[in-house]
């Protein structure tokens, strides 16, 4: 919650900035990342969905900054150094939220929450609950009686209603399971790949211990990042910025399919 709290305050200092100061090269900066960003993800769910934009751009940038700053702390982390049981220290007091599984379920789960207000927005409230029961069928199964006999048709018609009935029942509950497959995956995903991050910074100063121990010598005792960490904190950086793209992105996708299923 610590980290959660520093990231809105960030945010609200971003804001004072862009109000106060307009004209700074911070500020314009800030619009042009903005601005790029909202048409971005414009041009992916559509400019008639004013509503949900607001939202998806949102949660990108906030993705955005809660692993930039995660990013952070691991640079920090090893300075502060570790526990007996080779964690670091800083771990006792802070942790990325998105590197904890309860806060990205909880992301994924509103957007899912979205996804259906989408759904039941484009196709009303009886067919939205119909199109995940369809009780009497979805007529992915037909049966005509054409120029055969009548009788044939009333044999043959029960029958093939029937299964199509079971058909549409059986792909409705996949598209209930898909539900939360979605926010299964978008949540997990987020988690192993910034979790990671920091799982191998402490393998890395493990495996590196007496390098390391050598190097803060000459540096006051500081435990300061070497030349391997490095490069592993500029993977975490790309992988910050990626992993914030791709589940933003992912939630504009899924809402962009209902809303073309709802319109056909």
């Amino acid at each position: 919650m610590i980290w959660v709290y520093t990231t809105f305050i960030l945010l609200i200092i971003i804001c004072f900035v862009l109000s106060y100061s307009p004209q700074s090269k911070i500020s314009i900066t800030l619009e042009l990342i903005f601005e790029k960003g909202y048409i971005f993800f414009e041009e992916i769910v559509g400019k008639e969905s004013k509503k949900i934009l607001p939202y998806i751009v949102s949660l990108f940038f906030l993705l955005l900054i809660i692993n930039l700053l995660g990013v952070v702390s691991d640079f920090i982390a090893p300075i502060l150094g570790f526990s007996p049981e080779w964690e670091f220290v800083l771990s006792q007091y802070f942790q990325t939220p998105s590197a904890d599984l309860s806060f990205n379920l909880a992301v994924a789960l509103v957007s899912m929450i979205l996804l259906l207000w989408v759904q039941f927005s484009h196709f009303g409230f009886k067919k939205a609950i119909y199109s995940y029961v369809p009780i009497f069928g979805k007529w992915y199964l037909s049966y005509t009686a054409g120029k055969k006999n009548a009788k044939m048709y009333l044999i043959f018609y029960p029958l093939v209603k029937f299964f199509d009935i079971v058909l549409s029942l059986f792909l409705s509950f996949l598209d209930i399971v898909g539900l939360f497959a979605k926010v299964v995956s978008l949540s997990f995903r987020l988690f192993g790949n910034i979790a990671s991050g920091w799982v191998l910074l402490i393998l890395l100063f493990w495996a590196l211990n007496d390098f390391t121990q050598k190097i803060s010598t000459f540096m006051g005792g500081i435990n300061f990042p070497v030349i391997f960490p490095l490069i592993l904190y500029a993977q975490s950086t790309l992988v910050a910025c990626i992993q914030a793209m791709v589940f933003a992105l992912l939630v504009a996708i899924f809402i962009r399919v209902s809303q073309l299923e709802a319109s056909q």
